[in-house]
């Protein structure tokens, strides 16, 4: 099912350029907040996988992957790679 959601996402979504993807549920609230502070737009696709390690609760179990605009690929990646910690 996820992958359906994600795929209409894509096809209708204009932020398409892929700028970050984690496994923490930690890492993706950081990354959202950096993003947010530097007034990127963006969208996140999760593709979950409640099998993985066992547990509902593993980090493991679930990834996220956010996109941009092409335009904002770099605003994005300066945001998340030399934003505050």
């Amino acid at each position: 099912m996820d992958f359906l959601i994600n795929l209409f996402d894509y096809l209708f979504s204009n932020k398409k350029t892929l700028v970050y993807t984690t496994h923490s549920q930690k890492q993706y609230y950081k990354i959202v907040a950096k993003l947010k502070a530097a007034s990127v737009k963006y969208r996140v696709a999760t593709t979950s996988n409640l099998s993985a390690h066992g547990s509902s609760y593993s980090d493991m179990g679930t990834e996220y992957k956010f996109y941009v605009k092409e335009e904002d690929e770099s605003l994005a990646q300066q945001a998340i790679h030399n934003g505050g910690k």
